[in-house]
């Protein structure tokens, strides 16, 4: 995503991008759908037989109270959407669901599928140009949506204008019929804070406050642990923040020098 919007950027385009938020994505995969996916990049035989042996004939229901003690609960209902939250098969079961949004749209457009995080970067020779290419991406990632029973949740769906010092201030308008898309200045994408002017400053200032809250951790149980826990804590709560997306950062601020 950031690769696309430097690589714009030098290309002299505009660019943007739609960082898109959808409601309860695992628990709206539809089992009818999804088994057609399947069949058409050819997943047969066994393993096509286990994933619908696996999604298929699950039962749930709501229980109020505590168990066993006059708990009272709902009647058993079958599961005819979703994936399994918490198992390593949803994932990939949802990529599948997802796999060929990209195809609907065109070459102005890139698409930055993570598991339930979809984004899609937008280019334009101009401001106009952007705009025009942005909504009608947005009109085609609605029909989609619309078409495979996920639902986008508006309230955080978020455009983000890459701009230099030079540009202008006014927002580009995205919209749909009824719906449209939220302005932002910064969007969390992936664990990073991600700024129109392409700044780690407010990425920064997020990673120092969770290194000062690991510090206090650290020096308040020095004394009573070993050194080998020491090292463990340090790497899990402290080494662990501080070196994600490190080189992403060394890259972009090398790279941003040259705009």
């Amino acid at each position: 995503m950031i690769n696309g919007m430097l690589t714009a950027l030098n290309d002299k385009l505009m660019v943007g991008g739609i960082f898109c938020d959808l409601q309860k994505v695992f628990d709206c995969v539809n089992h009818q759908i999804l088994k057609g996916k399947l069949e058409f990049y050819r997943i047969q035989g066994k393993f096509s037989s286990l994933v619908k042996s696996y999604l298929t004939g699950r039962f749930q229901r709501v229980i109020l109270g505590n168990f066993g003690l006059g708990e009272k609960s709902s009647n058993w209902k079958q599961i005819k959407n979703g994936v399994p939250q918490g198992s390593i098969l949803g994932p990939l079961l949802f990529l599948i669901y997802i796999n060929d949004l990209p195809k609907v749209l065109d070459g102005n457009s890139h698409t930055v599928l993570y598991a339930d995080d979809t984004s899609i970067l937008i280019m334009g020779l101009n401001k106009r140009d952007l705009e025009e290419n942005s909504n009608l991406t947005f009109q085609k990632i609605i029909k989609w949506f619309n078409s495979n029973r996920l639902t986008l949740n508006l309230n955080k769906t978020q455009f983000l204008e890459v701009k230099l010092k030079h540009s202008p201030n006014d927002g580009i308008k995205i919209k749909y019929e009824q719906m449209h898309v939220n302005n932002a200045t910064e969007v969390s994408f992936l664990g990073l804070i991600l700024e129109d002017s392409l700044s780690w400053k407010k990425h920064t200032k997020y990673v120092t406050g969770k290194l000062c809250s690991a510090c206090y951790v650290l020096w308040k149980i020095r004394a009573v642990v070993s050194q080998d826990t020491l090292k463990t804590i340090y790497f899990a709560h402290f080494h662990s923040i501080l070196s994600y997306g490190i080189i992403l950062g060394a890259i972009l601020h090398m790279q941003k020098r040259y705009l």
